[in-house]
């Protein structure tokens, strides 16, 4: 839907002839990656198959992809095996957790909460009782709409496109599935977003606001996520407060 029909090569000759186009067609774009319209008719399927890295660049290319998007599409296209599922919390690391001067938290792949510091639990009391997870809490839990600013535009929709490729890469995941699932049916806002192009792999480096307590005005943090190499899938993340912003 990005393309123009007009860009295509062929257009003037099709337009004299009086054969316009509102969309792009397979077969134009297969021209232009350099490959059949068959192979290119078969990822449009969603057909997983021997793409080559070329094949799904020149895709890539063509569909005017972002670095996000393109990683998606070669998960969609099954260059990527899916991590292997880990639920048991890391251990040893819940000293690292405390000797943070800022809140911090470990989740695993459905982004439940197995660690917390004394200042997450400060901050963030409610993320503790509705199951202990991070997007439970964000999309149904009465709080999370005050204390993540701009929740509408800045929080929900990236942390969805986490959870929609979160449920590619981990499809065996059936604790993610009931996270998802009770997420759209709780909310309306996440439904309508979740409707939309929306794709994320992670938040790490954003810098966004919250209202935290003992503060009128929203706090600016940069959320840093870190990945402990002895346990693939969870996540130790820490809400670290942005130096010289009100």
């Amino acid at each position: 839907m990005r393309l123009s029909p007009e860009d295509m090569p062929g257009y003037e000759e099709a337009r004299a002839r009086g054969r316009r186009r509102r969309i792009v067609s397979q077969e134009q774009v297969a021209a232009l990656i350099g490959y059949s319209t068959h192979w290119y008719a078969r990822l449009e399927l969603g057909v997983q198959d021997s793409y080559s890295d070329d094949f799904i660049n020149q895709v890539a290319d063509v569909l005017r992809l972002d670095p996000v998007e393109t990683q998606l599409l070669r998960l969609l296209a099954g260059k990527e095996a899916p991590s292997a599922i880990h639920s048991a919390t890391p251990e040893g690391l819940q000293p690292i957790l405390e000797g943070q001067p800022w809140p911090a938290y470990i989740s695993n792949e459905a982004w439940d909460v197995v660690g917390t510091n004394e200042q997450l639990r400060s901050w963030f009391p409610g993320i503790l009782g509705h199951e202990a997870n991070v997007m439970l809490w964000a999309f149904t839990h009465p709080d999370a709409r005050r204390r993540l600013y701009r929740w509408e535009t800045d929080w929900a929709p990236k942390l969805l496109g986490q959870l929609r490729t979160a449920q590619l890469r981990y499809p065996d995941n059936k604790r993610l599935d009931v996270v998802i699932t009770e997420i759209l049916q709780a909310n309306e806002d996440a439904r309508r977003l979740w409707e939309g192009p929306i794709a994320s792999f992670h938040l790490d480096g954003d810098i966004r606001s919250l209202h935290v307590p003992g503060r009128e005005k929203p706090q600016p943090i940069q959320i840093v996520a870190l990945e402990p190499l002895r346990s693939p899938g969870h996540r130790l993340i820490m809400l670290v407060p942005v130096p010289g912003k009100p």
